[in-house]
């Protein structure tokens, strides 16, 4: 995996988060739509409507909740590659690209550079910074 590649997985991760925090949401409004209603099986045993499928939610929000938090670990882990990096301006730059998901046209003006040296020197400079801080520190790429 390339540094751009992992550094992009933040604001994947963070859409990501965001569609099963939607998902668990959707789960809970569902169970609170359901009627308590107690039926005869064939076997003749009660079948509890809600209670099969408040367990059904638990499990899932469960296993969401897991997902989550081992997104948010990976999230983590590139914000603190970010800020190892030791150049302040590079660091900056990075943030405000892959954390923030801003155009290289508004962080130049931020910035006060052009675009091409963002994308030509310190875009390419920040790179080998974040590749070279993965390599020495075997920092989770997958």
């Amino acid at each position: 995996m390339t540094a751009k590649e992992y550094l992009k997985r933040y604001r994947t991760l963070n859409a990501y988060i965001d569609c099963k925090l939607e998902e668990v949401a959707k789960l809970r409004a569902l169970a609170t739509r359901l009627s308590p209603t107690a039926r005869f099986d064939k076997s003749g045993n009660v079948s509890d409507k809600v209670g099969r499928t408040a367990a059904k939610i638990v499990d899932l929000e469960s296993e969401i909740d897991r997902e989550v938090d081992e997104l948010v670990e990976i999230r983590s882990e590139i914000m603190r590659t970010i800020s190892s990096v030791p150049d302040i301006e590079i660091r900056t730059m990075l943030e405000y690209r892959y954390i923030n998901g801003w155009s290289w046209q508004k962080i130049a003006a931020k910035m006060n550079y052009t675009r091409d040296h963002l994308t030509g020197y310190l875009h390419r400079k920040a790179l080998r910074a974040v590749d070279e801080f993965i390599n020495k520190n075997d920092v989770n790429t997958f």
